[in-house]
C-alpha cells in the first residue's frame, strides 16, 4: 500500500457531480487532513495536470488528464466499439435519443449516447453521471444485482425527490426492482425530469452478466405509456438482444411480458 499515492487519489475522489469545484478549506474538510496537507497533494496534482487551480477564485478543479483516463477507461471497456452500430440503429428505428451506461457503485456512468437533441436540460455526455435510483438504466442495472448488495450502496445515499414521481424509499426502489427482473425491462416516468419518461434494457456479456443497459428516451407529450411499450419496447428489446450477442452472449433474446 503506498499511502502517498491513494491519498492522490483521496483527492481527486473528494470531487463529484455535485461539487465539480473546490477551495482549499472544503478539500481539507472532504479528505479530513489539515489545509498544509491538502494544499501539498493539491500543488503536486496541478503540477501534474490532473487538477486545475484557478487564481481569480482560489478553487481547484479537475484537469483535462483526468478527462483522459476517463476516456481510456471507457474505451477499454469495449462495451461502444461493439455495439454503436447497433445504437445507431435504434436511434433511426425510434426517433428518440438513445444511451448506453455502466453501474458505478450508486451511480450510472453514461458510455454512449446517439441523439440529434437532447430531450433534457441535464447535459449527458459519454462519462456523465446519474443516480441509478431514479433512471430507467440504473434501475435494470440495480434490479439485476443481489438485494444486500443493493441495500449496501444504497446505503448514505440520500433518494432525492427530483419530482414527485421519484422513488425515494427502498422498500419502493425494491419493489420497482423485483418488477423489472420479472418483465426483463424497466421504465421510469417523469422521475428525474418531469416531462421525460425512458424505458430500458440489460445488456449480457459472454458470462451472461448484466453489464451495461441501454435506453429510449421520449417526451411525455409526445409518446404515451402504451405507445412506449407497445412501439419502442420491441424494437429496444431487438436491439438489447443485438447488442449482448457482440458481446459475445448466446442465451436467447429477451420479450417483453
Amino acid at each position: 500500500m503506498v499511502r502517498s499515492l491513494a491519498r492522490g487519489l483521496e483527492v481527486l475522489a473528494a470531487f463529484d457531480r455535485d461539487t465539480p469545484t473546490l477551495s482549499l478549506s472544503e478539500l481539507a474538510a472532504r479528505t479530513g487532513w489539515n489545509k498544509g496537507t491538502a494544499y501539498r497533494f493539491a500543488s503536486t496534482l496541478v503540477e501534474l495536470s490532473y487538477l486545475e487551480h484557478d487564481p481569480a477564485t482560489k478553487r481547484y478543479r479537475p484537469g483535462l488528464k483526468v478527462l483522459e483516463l476517463g476516456f481510456t477507461c471507457l474505451s477499454s471497456l469495449g462495451l461502444a466499439d461493439r455495439t454503436q452500430p447497433i445504437l445507431e440503429q435504434l436511434f433511426r428505428e425510434t426517433g428518440g435519443p438513445v444511451h448506453m451506461a455502466v453501474l458505478d457503485g450508486s451511480d450510472i456512468v453514461y458510455v454512449a449516447r446517439r441523439a440529434d437533441r437532447s430531450l433534457t436540460q441535464i447535459q449527458l455526455y459519454a462519462g456523465a453521471r446519474l443516480p441509478a435510483y431514479c433512471t430507467s438504466m440504473g434501475k435494470v442495472l440495480l434490479a439485476h444485482r443481489p438485494w444486500d448488495e443493493v441495500r449496501a450502496v444504497m446505503r448514505g445515499v440520500r433518494m432525492q425527490p427530483h419530482t414527485p414521481r421519484t422513488a425515494t424509499t427502498l422498500a419502493r426502489l425494491g419493489a420497482d426492482l423485483e418488477r423489472i427482473r420479472h418483465d426483463g425491462y424497466g421504465m421510469t416516468d417523469q422521475e428525474l425530469e418531469l416531462g421525460v419518461r425512458s424505458i430500458a434494457a440489460p445488456l449480457r456479456d459472454a458470462t451472461g452478466g448484466v453489464v451495461a443497459a441501454v435506453n429510449v428516451s421520449t417526451l411525455t407529450a409526445r409518446v404515451s405509456v402504451d405507445q412506449l411499450l407497445s412501439d419502442l419496447l420491441p424494437k429496444l428489446l431487438g436491439a438489447a438482444a443485438r447488442m449482448s450477442a457482440a458481446l459475445g452472449y448466446a442465451g436467447k433474446e429477451v420479450r417483453a411480458v
